[in-house]
């Protein structure tokens, strides 16, 4: 999941934030099936009664001139001669929003009759709120400031601290990432800052190779095609182009301390491991999931299918390690 927001040095453990994102009790029910309950709601047509008083008069008056608070995004319909453009043009939001909330579009002008598209409600970008994220990491990887999505109504945001797992925040004007950069296969920087770290080639679908002295193994075979780094400060990106269909391993054993997400948005479907000595590893754009949140996994074990969800511009895995709280290059922790 390529990003071109420059970000701090993440290798230093960051102070506790306030707005540090809330454990999700329950699984949230399917994006379509909420927006078009809510349109059904916001846009249902009111029983009129003839007021008993004329403070009844007054406050129905109120509630009909109060403004509805639309939800972040709505489902469109493709139709016959639709393209981005004309869809854009229809709901006043730019073309490259659209593109952006809907990683699926790859040809801007060929789109299929009656495919679903996600239109947001301005102008900006649709994240899904990972555990562990605050509002201003949010904000910062989009380059906006915290009370812009704060500001934003529909978020319901009264204090940056609100934020959940899994809720869906809509960033205004958030800046929208490039496409990755073509399949590159050369060594990367290591840990010793002057060694190079060999990256994995060959299309083998499960990844068995050795542990490195972290202790983690590669959870996909394929070239880089995003390096850690300022351009894409979170983890790697390991290309599927030549196993489109390949499983994703856990690198470490672990317990899944989440697995879901919401294929329209950021990481997509994704899966999230923490082993035993505190290491995270975050398996993002998936295709589909092979395990369930608070489920014991193995080193080497299934977690799911690689994919493009999310916002993905094609087939790959994208990789987090996070060591004890703090962000690591994930090439420091695999084999070389």
């Amino acid at each position: 999941m390529s990003s071109s927001i420059p970000t701090t040095d993440q290798t230093v453990l960051r102070p506790a934030a306030i707005n540090k994102t809330l454990r999700a009790e329950q699984p949230v029910p399917q994006k379509q099936q909420e927006v078009a309950q809510q349109l059904a709601t916001l846009y249902a047509t009111p029983t009129s009664q003839p007021p008993s008083t004329q403070d009844d008069a007054v406050l129905r008056a109120a509630a009909v001139a109060r403004t509805p608070d639309l939800p972040p995004y709505q489902v469109y319909k493709v139709e016959d001669g639709d393209t981005v453009s004309s869809i854009a043009a229809k709901f006043s939001v730019s073309a490259d929003y659209i593109t952006a909330n809907n990683a699926e579009i790859q040809n801007a002008d060929l789109l299929t009759l009656g495919q679903s598209i996600i239109i947001p409600a301005g102008n900006g970008i649709l994240h899904e709120v990972r555990y562990g994220e605050t509002l201003s990491d949010i904000a910062t990887q989009y380059g906006v400031k915290v009370d812009e999505i704060t500001g934003f109504g529909p978020n319901h945001i009264s204090t940056p601290d609100q934020i959940t797992e899994t809720q869906l925040v809509f960033v205004p004007n958030g800046k929208v990432a490039p496409p990755p950069p073509a399949p590159a296969a050369q060594p990367a920087p290591g840990a010793g800052g002057g060694s190079a770290t060999p990256v994995p080639s060959g299309g083998g679908e499960l990844a068995t190779g050795p542990k490195s002295g972290q202790g983690l193994m590669w959870p996909f075979q394929g070239p880089i095609s995003s390096y850690y780094g300022p351009s894409h400060p979170l983890g790697i990106d390991i290309d599927g182009f030549h196993n489109p269909t390949g499983s994703v391993v856990a690198a470490t054993s672990g317990t899944v301390v989440f697995a879901g997400g919401n294929a329209c948005c950021s990481y997509g479907l994704y899966v999230v491991v923490m082993s035993p000595s505190g290491i995270e590893t975050l398996y993002g754009h998936l295709s589909s999931i092979s395990v369930s949140q608070g489920e014991t996994v193995s080193q080497g074990e299934t977690v799911g299918v690689i994919g493009s969800t999310g916002y993905s511009t094609g087939t790959h895995l994208h990789f987090e390690v996070i060591d004890n709280g703090v962000r690591q290059n994930p090439l420091n922790y695999l084999p070389g």
